[in-house]
């Protein structure tokens, strides 16, 4: 089987040209041509080339248009530009390191080349470079000593932003033709069965969610809850399976079997229902959770661990939400001062680039932060973003 090839994001080069973070005052182009750099355009958010509008001076010419931004001077060919007329306007290709070959237009015409690396910092072309070998955690190669304060600082950011982006992942789910109560209960009841699906079900545990809303009314119980659920899914031995629902089976563990979790969903979504919603407003949020985890009476259990992660990801965001849909002040602190402080124990398996590097695990083996610094940080070369690489580079 052939290894897929690692994937080597151009956002670092695109921050370190705009910044014009290398020295300007000696480029020249492949050719020997001198070039500066007067503006170096607004970068291109969608099709097309990197930046648009940028005025480059090569020799004794003043050029007007779009720059283009590689790895290698190749993949322009790679990536078809020399086929697309979008990029005859491509007056300057920039690229880390340079070759012989050529970068040609649509028209046959060649586009001027500049090398970055002869132009950048010592630490900074070697942390480049070892880019190339590890896209994914760069730093944990090649930085002789990753600042732990430095460290501390990004995951702290990452562990905020981690709260902002679950708030937005869960407003998704807000139905604006049900009242402001009803489509909040229907925020906290599918984003609990996205939790519960992780990771390969989540899609369709959220249908089977949006189906149980509609039908709430036709519940007389908790256990028939639960049966209507399972007849729902299709999981049951005598009904049929919608082709709505996919369930995958596959690579999950036992107690992360569909009709293990679609039950325990099922227990929690008949509880969140039957309380009064003044409930969720003025129980403290740890007491309130700690119910609701406990009218899933069954075995296997959801367990601490997936718990403590759902409180984080789920039922704190979802506060917050209910405190700004009610301007509730209040509530709004609490979910945010818990999640804050809040710790969970998060799987191996997610920290292994971690413990490549000297760093102690203590600074991120219990902040969902974590997640999103390797999710968004590190494993999409978001590294210009990011205090450790700032401060290795600028130190």
């Amino acid at each position: 089987m052939r290894k897929t090839a690692p994937t080597y994001h151009e956002k670092l080069l695109h921050w370190i040209w705009e910044t014009r973070n290398f020295n300007t005052r000696s480029l020249h182009t492949a050719s020997g041509d001198p070039v500066k750099i007067h503006f170096p355009g607004q970068s291109n958010k969608s099709d097309g080339p990197d930046f648009s509008g940028a005025q480059i001076e090569i020799g004794q010419l003043q050029w007007y248009g779009d720059v283009e931004i590689h790895w290698k001077l190749s993949d322009w060919h790679a990536h078809g530009h020399g086929q697309d007329p979008r990029y005859n306007n491509v007056v300057l290709h920039v690229v880390f390191r340079s070759t012989d070959q050529r970068s040609l237009r649509k028209d046959r015409t060649s586009v001027p080349t500049l090398c970055l690396a002869p132009q950048l910092s010592h630490p900074l072309e070697a942390f480049l470079e070892e880019y190339l070998k590890h896209p994914q955690l760069p730093c944990s190669k090649q930085l002789s000593y990753i600042s732990e304060e430095a460290f501390a600082r990004q995951i702290k950011k990452a562990h905020n932003e981690y709260f902002e982006q679950k708030i937005d992942d869960l407003l998704s789910f807000y139905d604006p033709d049900l009242p402001p109560s009803r489509a909040w209960l229907k925020i906290l009841t599918v984003a609990l069965f996205d939790g519960l699906g992780i990771s390969h079900n989540r899609e369709s545990m959220r249908k089977l969610c949006s189906h149980l809303v509609e039908r709430i009314t036709e519940f007389d119980s908790a256990d028939d809850c639960k049966r209507h659920a399972l007849s729902l899914s299709g999981l049951l031995d005598d009904s049929p399976s919608p082709t709505s629902y996919k369930w995958n089976h596959k690579g999950c563990r036992p107690n992360n079997q569909p009709r293990i979790r679609i039950q325990q969903a099922a227990l929690a979504f008949w509880y969140i229902y039957q309380q009064p919603f003044g409930h969720w407003m003025r129980t403290p949020p740890q007491k309130s959770w700690k119910k609701l985890i406990q009218s899933i009476d069954m075995a296997p259990s959801v367990g601490p661990e997936r718990s403590s992660i759902l409180f984080g990801t789920v039922f704190l965001p979802s506060l917050y939400i209910l405190g700004n849909l009610f301007h509730k002040t209040s509530l709004k602190d609490k979910a945010w001062n818990l999640w804050v402080n809040h710790e969970v124990k998060l799987p191996k398996s997610l920290l292994k680039k971690f413990h490549k590097t000297e760093l102690r695990p203590a600074l991120y083996n219990n902040k969902l932060g974590t997640i999103h610094q390797l999710r968004n940080y590190c494993q999409k070369g978001g590294c210009q973003k990011c205090f450790v690489f700032k401060n290795e580079i600028f130190s």
